[in-house]
């Protein structure tokens, strides 16, 4: 069933997890092609969810940075996405759907063995992502409809709905002290970003604008957070700080962004951009902008996570 590892260099490699599949924005390539990533330099484990062409299902790859060795982990008739490393970086927190409706699942690396970690008939449980202490996996689920964010407590199973909004709340990430969330909601009209804490789950807006903001991801060191944003008509990448102040653009160009993943030094931030016939995963420097090939290859991504 797992198929063999493979060494592939500066691998061509794919990962969605937000909106939209290859062919979804007609889209060129950019004139300066970016250099392959300096590797050699570079420390750590990017899993990933992908799928060769449009007809097959999306799985789940490890690719090792620094010796390019890529490894398959899953191989499903079924769609394996949204990967999300534990803290310790024994195991993979994803969604599957092998029942129909999307559940949670969690991957051991060392024996390759999956385990189920929420399963429900009828509701679609997406985007996991594991607290910084291991204990909680929050997940966005339809539960009740629109999407709400929950949090699933790893131990035994019970979770809490922390969201009851008539609206859509997608997309949350964890804070690096644990106790807050950001993430995504339309409660306004318009998708911004929103923190919360776990506790109280009192509210406070990050982004207010009319255009479609997404992807929060908090930066290892606490201090900022990258998201998408469609202000100039396709998904760019910016950061900002914790408190929504202090805005600046990372990434801009005219096709679909997506996935944006921090380095574990918060040095980088690796992200996929789609094209018509395939999805390419880049690195970009935060201090400099300069943008890196990491992966490509493939025709779509689902995700992706990067652990040292």
């Amino acid at each position: 069933m797992w198929k063999e590892l493979y060494r592939k260099g500066f691998a061509t490699l794919l990962l969605a997890g937000l909106i939209t599949g290859c062919g979804s924005k007609a889209a060129e390539e950019v004139v300066d092609t970016p250099q392959p990533a300096p590797t050699a330099n570079m420390q750590g484990q990017i899993v990933f969810s992908a799928k060769m062409t449009e007809k097959e299902d999306y799985e789940l790859f490890l690719f090792d940075i620094q010796s390019g060795d890529l490894q398959q982990l899953t191989d499903n008739e079924f769609e394996d996405i949204a990967p999300d490393f534990s803290p310790d970086g024994t195991r993979i927190a994803f969604s599957a759907n092998p029942n129909g409706e999307y559940d949670l699942f969690q991957l051991d690396l060392d024996t390759l063995k999956i385990t189920s970690l929420l399963e429900e008939k009828g509701t679609d449980k997406t985007e996991p992502v594991w607290s910084p202490d291991g204990k909680y996996i929050s997940y966005q689920s339809n539960a009740y409809g629109d999407n709400d964010i929950f949090v699933l407590t790893v131990a035994d199973g019970t979770f809490e709905r922390l969201t009851e909004e008539d609206s859509q709340e997608t997309q949350a990430n964890w804070v690096v002290d644990g106790e807050n969330l950001v993430f995504v909601s339309n409660s306004d009209g318009d998708f911004d970003i929103y923190t919360m804490p776990v506790s109280s789950r009192l509210v406070t807006s990050l982004t207010t604008n009319d255009d479609y903001d997404a992807s929060p991801v908090c930066s290892p060191d606490g201090e900022r957070i990258a998201f998408l944003s469609k202000r100039e008509g396709s998904f760019d990448i910016y950061l900002m700080n914790m408190d929504g102040s202090g805005e600046t653009v990372l990434v801009q160009n005219e096709t679909t962004n997506h996935s944006p993943e921090w380095s574990p030094d918060g040095s980088e931030l690796a992200f996929a951009s789609d094209y018509d016939s395939h999805s390419t995963v880049y690195l970009v420097k935060i201090d400099t902008g300069e943008i890196y090939t990491l992966l490509d290859g493939y025709f779509h991504y689902a995700g992706l996570t990067w652990k040292e």
